[in-house]
């Protein structure tokens, strides 16, 4: 599928893509009336091709709004003056602007991929082979539910958008509410998948030369993590148990071989959004963006982002959990001088490329250890300890740890933290932090914590000797709502500001409180 995203993307320039560059340069309500050329089952087809390929402008900026935002990751040095990590700053201290650039591409970036999907579903009738024909509807369906899924839980209210518009019905559109938006992933989804008694529009595998498109069990994990966050359990549950007995999936021996690039699309992946390496322009930039400025591990230009924090290096120490820590970072490193540096970074997508920012790992979205841990809360919440416990030593025991035994459980409240911290550990720089303690009202609690002893070392001596500083002392001026005694944040500080580029057009839209 790789290939033929690429070769369906050439195809399309001579279509709705040939002014691309036009298209970023205008507000993203603005162009929902744009496209509609399609002629055929291959261009429709084409198109839907397209709406993957643009969840990579998606996945490349998200990092900066959830992973940054919690207690994951940080700036590799606290007072780094340069305007990308002034903005990276601005997201881990929760002081986002509205005319701040990385939201501002996100949020356009995610609108493009609805109008993409929009398109392509309002087109759908030109489709003759009717089994294509309700695949790429289930498609559509499927990947604009996710950008709408993230979207709402980064911004809250948003614009509703199910069809194209014209540039005034564009500008005149109200934010929907939060239970609406939800009501329009819950149906993409139910109907993707084939849940809520829906028969399911995609099929549950493809062949070899499409592994990646979405199948209707990515969209019933995806469904089941959206019932989650609403605390509906009970449908949840019955989505992950049909993923977990039916769809094939399962966990790997190895954690390592997840994200080996030999081994994509593995069993344990149920979505990703793939990248090529070879210099066609379709690589993943994070081996750039994660590899530290002062070494030598990758193609071109390193930038040090997404920094791992001193937390989560103590938080795989304190397990003994060397297997995942090892996958996921290096929390030390010697450069070609000899020098021990103690700046760590994230390892988990690097692979060896010729080009800067062209490596080939794809970026997971869904996997099957998500539906075990998804399920350990479920059963948490909603029967006993014991019955939450085996799905994290099913875990557990992959990566070598001893398991978790009931008798040292005393509380759920006390499994419910387990919990927490071995999803931290399983899934760090995937994205997935932020949105957990988000769903889990843990948030301002973590952070609280996070901003108060937060340290950052700064260098180790021969002999071993650990030199460090607290990381958030001394605040800047973008730091200055944090208060000696408290650092602690505000809700409305967990949505995002709507971009003012939005905001000066859509004239019936009001901003998030305190932007």
């Amino acid at each position: 599928m790789k290939k033929y995203i690429n070769i369906a993307l050439m195809a399309l320039a001579v279509f709705a893509f040939s002014s691309c560059e036009d298209f970023l340069n205008k507000e993203p309500i603005d162009q929902l009336g744009e496209g509609g050329f399609y002629k055929n089952d291959n261009e429709l087809n084409m198109a839907v091709m397209a709406s993957y390929s643009g969840l990579r402008s998606l996945v490349n900026e998200e990092w900066r709004l959830s992973e940054i935002r919690s207690d994951n990751a940080r700036l590799y040095i606290k007072n780094t003056g340069d305007a990308i990590n002034v903005r990276l700053r601005q997201l881990d201290n929760f002081t986002v602007e509205t005319t701040h650039d990385e939201n501002r591409d996100y949020w356009e970036a995610a609108y493009k991929v609805i109008n993409n999907c929009n398109v392509v579903l309002e087109n759908i009738d030109v489709v003759v082979d009717e089994a294509l024909k309700t695949q790429i509807e289930g498609e559509a369906r499927f990947i604009r539910a996710y950008v709408y899924f993230n979207l709402v839980r980064l911004y809250g209210p948003v614009f509703l958008v199910t069809e194209r518009l014209s540039i005034e019905e564009g500008n005149n559109l109200p934010r929907s509410s939060v239970q609406d938006v939800y009501s329009v992933i819950e149906s993409d989804l139910s109907l993707a998948g084939g849940a809520s008694g829906n028969t399911a529009l995609l099929p549950n595998t493809y062949s070899t030369s499409n592994l990646g498109r979405a199948t209707a069990w990515a969209a019933k994990t995806l469904l089941a993590k959206v019932y989650l966050t609403l605390n509906r359990y009970s449908e949840a549950k019955a989505l992950l148990i049909d993923v977990k007995d039916n769809s094939g999936h399962e966990l790997l021996g190895d954690y390592a071989n997840v994200f080996d690039i030999n081994n994509e699309m593995n069993k344990e992946i149920i979505f990703a959004v793939r990248y090529l390496s070879g210099g066609s322009g379709q690589g993943s930039p994070f081996a750039n963006y994660f590899s530290p400025r002062d070494g030598s591990f990758v193609a071109g230009r390193a930038y040090n982002y997404n920094t791992p924090t001193n937390d989560l290096i103590q938080a795989y120490d304190s397990e003994g959990d060397e297997v995942r820590k090892n996958v996921a970072m290096k929390a030390t490193w010697i450069d070609d001088s000899g020098t021990l540096n103690a700046v760590p970074f994230v390892t988990k997508y690097f692979s060896t490329f010729e080009n800067e920012l062209d490596a080939e790992n794809d970026w997971i979205v869904l996997r099957f250890a998500d539906v075990l841990l998804m399920l350990a809360e479920i059963e948490n919440e909603t029967s006993t300890i014991a019955a939450a416990l085996p799905y994290v030593n099913e875990l557990r025991d992959r990566v070598d740890l001893d398991p978790i035994l009931e008798e040292d459980v005393p509380t759920k409240r006390d499994m419910m933290l387990i919990i927490e911290k071995e999803r931290r550990l399983e899934f760090a720089f995937e994205n997935q932090r932020y949105y957990d303690l988000l769903r889990t009202n843990r948030l301002a609690t973590i952070m609280k914590t996070h901003y108060n002893a937060e340290i950052i070392i700064s260098s180790i001596d021969t002999n071993g000797i650990v030199v460090s500083e607290f990381y958030y002392t001394n605040a800047t001026s973008d730091m200055s709502y944090l208060s000696e005694d408290g650092r602690e944040l505000e809700e409305w500080q967990f949505l995002l500001p709507i971009p003012n580029s939005v905001m000066t057009v859509a004239t019936n839209a009001t901003q998030n409180p305190g932007y």
